[in-house]
């Protein structure tokens, strides 16, 4: 079985799913909230990858609707070379434009309160489901490919 570790990377939560490219489907998991250091999070990572286990992790690459990089792009490399680096487990990229909004509308697709609203995003809700929609697209992606349909 292949099993992947999706991230959706932000400066102030990291959210997290995990998959398999047997089953083909991604679940949302607990996001990273509240950390103080890149080290808490590979900490928390490591936890994760010894729970679930992990065969390689997909990063989402959040480019501009033209296409092109900017900063947080940036940020997000940085990051997966510290992931590379403790890890030394392969990284994919996918294009994640619009996942957070997609995540938002699946979440938000209830009516909800303000204050939960607030909430969901404080936990880390929204980042993680955009995390599985990062790690399902490439799981399409790659059943697509072996099986061409």
């Amino acid at each position: 079985m292949t099993d992947f570790i999706g991230i959706d990377y932000g400066s102030k939560r990291i959210g997290l799913s995990w998959g398999t490219l047997d089953l083909g489907v991604a679940v949302p998991i607990q996001a990273i909230t509240n950390y103080a250091s890149l080290d808490q999070v590979l900490v928390q990572i490591r936890r994760i990858v010894d729970e679930k286990g992990c065969d390689a992790f997909v990063m989402g690459l959040p480019l501009h609707m033209n296409g092109q990089a900017g900063r947080r792009v940036k940020e997000v490399e940085r990051f997966s070379v510290l992931l590379r680096q403790h890890f030394s487990l392969p990284i994919h990229f996918v294009d994640e434009r619009l996942s957070t909004y997609a995540a938002q509308c699946l979440v938000g697709s209830k009516k909800v309160s303000i204050k939960k609203e607030k909430q969901q995003k404080r936990s880390g809700v929204v980042d993680s489901r955009a995390a599985s929609i990062i790690l399902q697209d490439f799981l399409d992606s790659k059943n697509k490919m072996q099986f061409g349909t």
